[in-house]
């Protein structure tokens, strides 16, 4: 489910998308989505923060 954050004066965005998500490995793909923010945010900005869906990689269990 995608969600908004409503930033607080001086709060950055990759601090918000870490906080979020726990990792800044799609960092990009949510600039994208928020490409009209600057990256310190002001009082009200509205942060878009898309569901993400985990690459899963699947490994054959192998014993050795």
């Amino acid at each position: 489910m995608s969600e908004f954050y409503t930033a607080k004066d001086g709060e950055r965005l990759d601090t918000i998308v870490y906080k979020h998500y726990g990792t800044l490995e799609n960092f990009a793909e949510i600039l994208a989505f928020n490409s009209r923010l600057n990256s310190i945010l002001k009082a009200g900005d509205k942060v878009f923060l898309p569901e993400i869906k985990e690459n899963v990689v699947k490994k054959e269990k192998t014993l050795w």
